[in-house]
């Protein structure tokens, strides 16, 4: 097999764990920083229970449609994590 690397680098990363308890669902979040994603303004948010991530900017959080489909919950649980998000990215 033949490939070429484009870009090989390590760097530390920031890593919280945030969880939050709603009156429907818990959320265990992972939020991961590093210094070439604080460059971008972006996070990597790894929703701990359902496996499934997503990177975003944190100053374009505002969309919980986006957020819905990234985490694939309904419209409620979708604005419950963007609530949640905005007071921590903050």
């Amino acid at each position: 097999m033949d490939f070429e690397i484009i870009s090989d680098k390590k760097e530390s990363a920031g890593i919280r764990y945030v969880c939050a308890k709603t009156n429907t669902r818990r959320y265990d979040l992972i939020i991961l920083t590093s210094e070439s994603l604080e460059e971008k303004g972006e996070v990597v948010i790894i929703d701990d229970q359902g496996s499934r991530y997503t990177k975003v900017r944190k100053n374009k959080i505002q969309d919980s449609e986006y957020l819905a489909h990234a985490f694939n919950v309904n419209e409620y649980e979708s604005d419950e994590i963007y609530q949640f998000l905005k007071q921590v990215l903050e």
